[in-house]
């Protein structure tokens, strides 16, 4: 049977709808998986030469959902990316990695490198009550402006990675090189708590080394243990004293 023009129109009228649709619909996913959020992928390799396994000799590779910048009042732009996951198994069990960088002034043209140190890279990864930080120590890292108000970037750094104990305190530092590369949307609302996430528990940028494990009131204790040092060395001396002169000391 052969369909009439005017079904003819109606049904090629659809066609275009529907197609139009999926072509939006694929827009809006493309974007909330990519470009409105950002992405990024880094890569991990451990540099502890002293053994082979573990950890075994390969790169772990973890992809960011999100990344966003943002340029604060001096003038210094801020990277700040994350990944949340929460496990199948138990939601106590959830993933998180989140990281910032925080480097000089914008490019000045398309491009810019920048020379990474002690103070421009905080990460800080958390699996359950298992946590992890990382402080930049030498590297390199580039920016690139893109359309839309976004920052292509990239960076190869050689990290410190220590991670928490069970008993309190931070495990000595291990070696790791970091690499990877990342898009950024401009969103300084949602990549501040990241920031502040990575510099939280005493892992600012002003902080030339790990927080220490003791607390707080452990110069006190060490202020009461030369006190008392002091007091055995001056008893010590009168125990001297009184048996050169054949007397007990009072």
């Amino acid at each position: 049977m052969r369909a009439v023009p005017g079904s003819a129109r109606v049904i090629g009228d659809l066609t275009a709808s529907l197609a139009r649709c999926w072509w939006g619909l694929s827009l809006i996913t493309l974007c909330w998986l990519t470009g409105c959020a950002g992405s990024g992928r880094l890569e991990f390799a451990s540099l502890n030469f002293k053994a082979v396994d573990p950890p075994a000799p390969h790169v772990s590779p973890i992809k960011v959902r999100e990344c966003y910048w943002w340029a604060d009042q001096d003038g210094r732009v801020w990277i700040a990316m994350q990944r949340r996951q929460t496990s199948l198994f138990s939601p106590k069990l959830r993933f998180e990695f989140q990281l910032s960088l925080a480097l000089e002034r914008l490019p000045a043209g398309k491009a810019r490198n920048y020379k990474l140190g002690r103070r421009e890279l905080r990460a800080r990864v958390k699996f359950g009550p298992w946590e992890s930080r990382f402080a930049s120590q030498v590297g390199i890292g580039a920016l690139y402006r893109e359309s839309g108000d976004r920052l292509r970037g990239s960076l190869r750094v050689q990290t410190t990675r220590v991670s928490l104990q069970m008993l309190g305190g931070w495990s000595k530092p291990i070696r790791y090189l970091m690499q990877g590369s990342f898009t950024a949307v401009h969103d300084e609302e949602r990549g501040r708590p990241i920031a502040e996430a990575t510099e939280s528990a005493g892992w600012g940028r002003g902080a030339s080394k790990r927080p220490a494990s003791q607390p707080a009131t452990a110069p006190v204790q060490s202020s009461k243990c030369k006190v008392q040092s002091s007091e055995c060395r001056v008893q010590s001396a009168k125990c001297k004293v009184g048996a050169l002169n054949g007397t007990a000391p009072h």
